[in-house]
């Protein structure tokens, strides 16, 4: 799966990123970068039980999104991995947060498929839905995401994808993106300042 490099993000967003925390946190500055409001966060989805959810169904929460797909072989993973671990860095503000993995294959990623693959973290929250509403999820986040065909696979094909985590203030607005390979204590240093903001 191929990433887009930090200046390549920085032409997509056209946006600096800051570091206004004035506490003792460990906020990154390099990846950090800061979203227009072009960026609505709109998604009308099924969680992994089938029931329909909206962006709505979460306001009064800061929300931490991310998308990928199950059948990824390892970055998924490692930054699912990722967004427990900053929620147990959080320990009680995690009550504040609403962790979101949007998936971007949603033709093999059923329900089902999503309640197993998260079964080791039920904090987090998996979306998926229809071809057409997964697509209008990830533009309403710009997220670049299209299938490569793999021929020679038992897998026939996967995602390409771009890598990042996406904070939500608590009207559901997106504020920021932090690029995949972030540590634990850095996102959750994010996500403090977003809880901290609202």
């Amino acid at each position: 799966m191929k990433t887009i490099t930090i200046s390549a993000c920085l032409l997509l967003f056209m946006a600096a990123c800051s570091n206004d925390n004035n506490s003792a946190s460990i906020v990154p500055v390099d990846g950090v970068i800061r979203l227009s409001e072009q960026f609505t966060g709109d998604f009308a989805l099924v969680d992994k039980t089938g029931a329909a959810r909206a962006d709505e169904d979460f306001e009064g929460k800061v929300m931490l999104v991310y998308f990928g797909f199950t059948h990824c072989p390892d970055v998924c993973p490692g930054d699912v991995g990722v967004m427990s671990a900053a929620l147990n860095e959080l320990g009680d503000d995690a009550d504040n947060v609403a962790p979101l993995f949007i998936s971007v294959d949603p033709e093999r990623d059923s329900p089902e498929a999503l309640d197993d693959y998260f079964a080791f973290d039920e904090r987090i929250i998996p979306l998926t839905g229809s071809v057409e509403a997964a697509e209008a999820a990830r533009l309403s986040f710009k997220q670049y995401a299209r299938r490569v065909e793999l021929p020679d696979s038992a897998l026939i094909y996967t995602m390409d994808h771009a890598r990042f985590f996406y904070i939500a203030d608590r009207t559901g607005q997106p504020t920021h993106a932090l690029t995949g390979g972030a540590s634990p204590v850095e996102l959750a240093a994010i996500l403090r300042q977003a809880i901290a903001a609202s």
